[in-house]
């Protein structure tokens, strides 16, 4: 007589779990496809694959991206539900220069998926009205510029006058102007000022601000390197303005042997062409 035995239900469900968790266990992982970044010498190791559960390889990140450590490459290990990590590389924003809106003063990393604060002019917003930009894949959202919204209370004001370089305003900064307010501009000492000083207020946005030009260094070793002196001054070192004439002689015993650049030369924004001397030799025919 054959006996049967019948298996409780739970415990076929139970082996049926560990049966499937066997082939797990045993199903190797396939080439991986890395979204924005690549295999390691992937051309070398691709006859290999798929690979058995345990393995890893290294990996590189595209730029602009990076592995979820911040770094630009990192490994990736084949396990029993796949290659983990699962995203290997993400997005990796830069937080610096805001259109319109206050600026940090150094480059401050985000990765996909975090949020930052930016803080627009008065008169401008993000284009979404709101206060906060997220690091996607495809960069900031929204981008990192405040456009121009109109002000409830009345005509467009301004924000801060326009910083620029080796210049100030010659008053105190104030957070928002009324339209038609205007403020005038001062450049540091021997920088010369091109354009107009003064600058207004008009419609949510200011005219344009001047430029202060940088001065020309004119220094002895300058000068040794060209055989030339200055004429009428004894100054090893001079600074002059842009727009201003310097004037040269040769040295001692030095002719000048082009005309170009010309002994007597024009400061253009701290540039100045140097003339040239080259040493006078007398021919016996001259004697």
């Amino acid at each position: 007589m054959v006996s049967v035995v019948i298996f409780p239900f739970s415990f076929l469900i139970f082996l049926i779990w560990i049966l499937s968790l066997c082939f797990l266990v045993m199903k190797p992982c396939d080439f991986p496809q890395i979204k924005n970044g690549r295999l390691h010498n992937e051309e070398r190791y691709r006859p290999y694959f798929p690979v058995p559960v345990g393995k890893r390889f290294h990996y590189l990140c595209n730029s602009g991206f990076v592995t979820a450590s911040r770094r630009y490459w990192g490994f990736i290990h084949c396990t029993a539900r796949g290659w983990r990590p699962a995203v290997p590389c993400v997005r990796q924003c830069v937080f610096h220069k805001v259109e319109n809106g206050e600026s940090p003063y150094r480059q401050i990393p985000y990765s996909q998926g975090e949020s930052a604060k930016v803080k627009c002019y008065p008169g401008y917003s993000l284009p979404n009205g709101q206060d906060t930009v997220t690091c996607t894949e495809n960069g900031w959202s929204p981008q990192l510029k405040c456009i121009r919204v109109i002000d409830k209370v009345g005509p467009w004001k301004c924000g801060p006058p326009p910083p620029i370089d080796n210049g100030d305003i010659t008053s105190f900064p104030l957070p928002i102007y009324a339209p038609s307010s205007s403020v005038e501009y001062q450049c540091k000492y021997l920088y010369q000022l091109q354009g107009n000083k003064k600058i207004t207020c008009r419609n949510g946005e200011w005219s344009e601000p001047p430029k202060c030009l940088h001065p020309c260094v004119i220094s002895e070793e300058i000068m040794e390197r060209h055989n030339i002196t200055l004429r009428w001054i004894e100054n090893q070192k001079l600074y002059i303005k842009s727009g201003d004439y310097a004037e040269f002689q040769c040295k001692s015993g030095y002719r000048q042997t082009n005309t170009r650049p010309p002994l007597r030369t024009l400061c253009i924004d701290g540039h100045i062409d140097f003339p040239s001397c080259s040493i006078y030799m007398i021919n016996s025919k001259d004697e």
